[in-house]
């Protein structure tokens, strides 16, 4: 490993770092807590022999002697024999031995001083053994260094101070234990990280994804907590950073293959629960987001769950399709109206789970409307059961122009994701990337998301136009607010901004424009032209609604009427020969409005998108 995958690691890792080293503190100060208090008193003696006052260079001999003698002595201080005679001093009641490993000799380097150390629970009995100590090896001594009986001993040991009685412990010492505690957690934290490390075989980032697939990294997305109950972040929250890394990996897709794009791609993972279905129902509002006719295949036919998330219905699909019980036509159901911003998705459901998937997938049939499907939409996306457990997207991944692999940070283990691209190149399948979900939105492996929110639009800019988010179009049931919406006196606005009735019965999309005073069904050219004049309306309103505005100049004819419905304060505008214009934004006196932060493509809900 490098050093930068070893500072990689312990970004990783510092919460267990961080627990290693609380953990070794409070052990150590637990420890600290419960130990005895011990107390040290020490005794000094004086070594001295008989021979140093006779001369000169007897005194030299004698001090010699007596330094080599300390050396010696201090092996007997702390003996078993001094230890006895002080026990029956003081008459304690413990052995020889339990005294003696509580006695410590310490002898002055170079000198003819000896210290007695004794280590004891209560200071006063601690000072009493430590002067007992002095005289009992005092005594010891004489006998030893005595020639005979009746001769002086040539070596005297005398107590040269008496020991004092102690006033603080010696241990515990807390706060040198809880500094090794803490530092010993340090350790055993790093150690822990990089074995964690070494043990993971997960997929840990775009690196890891990389160099096992061989391909690219499309798209990452980021974990959001709120993604089960809002798998569909691109409808319901576009300015998210979930949003916008969907519309990076539409980027992505795009620069594949410039010249021969893939228009069919299949999307599956390794294993299931790794979010390939919320993948392909949130890449294909931003592919129609960006223009494109958008075909959404639930290939899953052992698990579908587009019912769930798109709220269609799957009593008829693909597999009625595929054994001719069911017309195309009858069973392509369009969301969002059929139309989400300048494109528009048709979802073809899985119909009813049929006990061969893998043999319905493989036939002629799905071949062929594959071709169909291909034909009639810019992209045909297709959601597809896990790699590994079952083989029905090995199976159509032949058919396709690519697939799209999703793999789930931290979960989907490496061999998972080596097993499922060996199935993919078993059938000669082409492998456009990966997409990796999940990824942490906190710590060492943020840094992709981080930067999007200096980017996203100010709550002030949304306010602005009277709305929390931009307004969407794809469901009915979601309200639309702040959109220039035509009104007439032939009929009132529908909930997608169209009379309701100027809207064709088929339930297809279509607009009013002003052509000598009647509504008619305008072409493409005149509905942009509108649209213009209606936004160029509304930037000259700049006033709240209910509030007066400041005098402006004369709007253009087709915007007349909403501009002095604005100024006004009125919530709607009917004119008997032209239909008219309403601006519900809701704006702050001489507020700029905000400019589009990524273009109106990907904002099919503003004016200017449509």
């Amino acid at each position: 490993m490098e050093l930068r995958e070893y500072v990689h690691v312990l970004r990783r890792s510092w919460l267990l770092v961080l627990a290693c080293v609380l953990l070794g503190g409070l052990l150590a100060a637990a420890t600290s807590w419960r130990q005895t208090k011990m107390y040290a008193a020490s005794v000094t003696m004086v070594v001295s022999s008989s021979e140093e006052a006779a001369n000169a260079a007897s005194a030299y001999q004698g001090g010699l002697l007596s330094q080599q003698r300390v050396k010696s002595y201090a092996n007997l201080v702390a003996s078993e024999r001094v230890a006895s005679d002080v026990i029956a001093r003081l008459h304690l009641a413990e052995s020889p031995a339990a005294l003696s490993a509580r006695i410590e000799a310490q002898a002055v380097p170079d000198t003819v001083l000896l210290r007695a150390v004794v280590h004891d629970a209560d200071p006063q009995r601690a000072k009493s053994i430590a002067d007992s100590v002095g005289e009992a090896f005092s005594a010891a001594v004489e006998r030893i260094e005595r020639p005979a009986e009746d001769e002086p001993p040539s070596v005297h040991v005398r107590v040269w101070e008496r020991a004092k009685v102690p006033t603080a412990p010696i241990s515990p010492q807390p706060v040198r234990n809880v500094a090794i505690g803490l530092f010993l957690g340090v350790i055993v934290g790093i150690a822990a990280g990089i074995g964690r490390h070494r043990l993971d075989t997960s997929i840990g980032g775009d690196s890891d994804a990389s160099v096992i697939t061989g391909a690219a990294t499309l798209g990452m997305i980021g974990y959001d907590s709120d993604a089960g109950r809002h798998p569909l972040i691109v409808h319901l929250s576009p300015h998210s950073r979930r949003a916008e890394a969907f519309r990076q990996l539409r980027t992505n897709l795009q620069f594949v293959n410039i010249d021969t794009g893939p228009r069919s791609i299949l999307v599956t993972s390794s294993v299931a629960q790794e979010g390939k279905s919320t993948t392909v129902c949130n890449l294909a509002i931003a592919l129609a987001q960006g223009g494109a006719r958008v075909c959404l295949v639930e290939g899953d036919l052992r698990r579908p769950s587009f019912g769930e998330y798109l709220g269609i219905e799957s009593a008829a699909g693909l597999t009625s399709v595929l054994i001719g019980a069911a017309e195309l036509d009858d069973v392509l159901q369009p969301w969002g109206e059929g139309r989400v911003g300048d494109g528009r998705i048709e979802i073809l459901p899985s119909g009813p789970v049929p006990p061969n998937p893998s043999e319905l997938l493989g036939s002629r049939n799905m071949a062929e409307l594959l071709e169909v499907l291909d034909s009639r939409f810019d992209i045909v996306l297709i959601d597809t059961p896990p790699l590994l457990p079952v083989t029905d997207a090995a199976v159509l991944a032949t058919r396709v122009d690519g697939a799209l692999l999703v793999a789930r940070t931290g979960r989907t283990r490496r061999e998972q994701l080596r097993r499922a691209v060996g199935a993919l190149r078993a059938v000669d399948a082409n492998l456009l990337g990966t997409v990796l979900t999940m990824m942490p939105t906190k710590g060492a492996n943020s840094h992709y998301y981080g930067d999007y929110e200096i980017y996203a639009p100010h709550p002030r800019h949304l306010r602005s136009r009277g709305e929390a988010g931009i307004p969407n179009e794809l469901s009915p049931a979601i309200p639309a607010q702040g959109r220039v919406r035509a009104t007439s006196a032939a009929g009132t606005s529908s909930s997608d901004g169209r009379p309701a009735d100027s809207r064709p019965a088929d339930g297809g999309s279509s607009d009013t424009r002003v052509a000598d005073g009647r509504a008619a069904k305008p072409t493409a050219a005149a509905r942009k032209a509108a649209t213009r004049a209606a936004v160029e309306a509304d930037s000259r309103l700049g006033g709240r609604r209910g509030s007066r505005s400041k005098p402006r100049s004369a709007p253009e004819p087709s915007t007349q009427s909403a501009t002095s419905a604005a100024a006004e304060g009125t919530d709607q505008v009917s004119a008997e020969d032209s239909p008219a214009v309403e601006i519900a934004a809701q704006r702050q006196p001489d507020e700029p409005t905000a400019p589009l932060a990524y273009g109106t493509a990907d904002y099919p809900d503003h004016p200017a998108g449509r």
